[in-house]
């Protein structure tokens, strides 16, 4: 059953990219760059980390989102939105230092606490961007990842905290985006309406 729930992950996952990357195409989805360059950097720092440690659960579902990653951010380039505004250079230089506080402390909670830290920051310009302008992303996309971080999350078969706290992490980012995207599209839509 473990198995079946990561395949099903890893499946929703390349989808909820496939889905991504046809939104983007078409103009709906327009990615904040700062953002996706950073969880670009993340990605492959996970999957080396995954691969070093021998983890071959895990791997797959993050393989797949390193590829997918690497192409939302390229098209990013031309259709996104953002990437050189003072709020995203203030994040880069905390994400930059996050790291290298992960990198080089002995502690693993502080390790991962960092990262973590990292993380999060880098998704603050899209919060933003999603705020200002709901319209410019896909909640179908974050919906879809949501999905495959929960699947993933059931398919552990050996429940620790580092094991658990990064799908857990990006189910609750995922899902915050959506949110917000919901929240501020019926807002405007009031606020239209007046």
């Amino acid at each position: 059953m473990k198995n079946i729930l990561l395949v099903l992950s890893t499946v929703i996952m390349l989808w909820s990219y496939i889905l991504g990357i046809y939104s983007i195409i078409r103009g709906n989805f327009r990615p904040q760059r700062m953002t996706r360059f950073l969880i670009l950097v993340f990605s492959a720092i996970y999957v080396i980390s995954l691969f070093v440690q021998g983890d071959r659960n895990a791997i797959w579902l993050a393989l797949v989102s390193l590829i997918s990653t690497l192409v939302i951010f390229l098209l990013s380039i031309k259709k996104g939105m953002g990437g050189f505004a003072k709020l995203d250079i203030i994040v880069l230089v905390i994400v930059v230092f996050s790291i290298i506080v992960w990198k080089i402390t002995n502690n693993p909670v502080l390790g991962l606490t960092m990262s973590l830290v990292a993380d999060l920051t880098s998704y603050i310009p899209t919060f933003v961007k999603v705020w200002k302008f709901p319209e410019t992303e896909e909640w179908k996309f974050y919906a879809s990842v949501v999905l495959a971080n929960f699947l993933n999350l059931l398919s552990i078969s050996n429940y620790t905290f580092s094991k658990i706290i990064l799908q857990s992490y990006l189910l609750g980012v995922n899902a915050t985006i959506i949110l917000i995207i919901v929240f501020r599209e019926r807002i405007l839509k009031k606020n239209i309406c007046k």
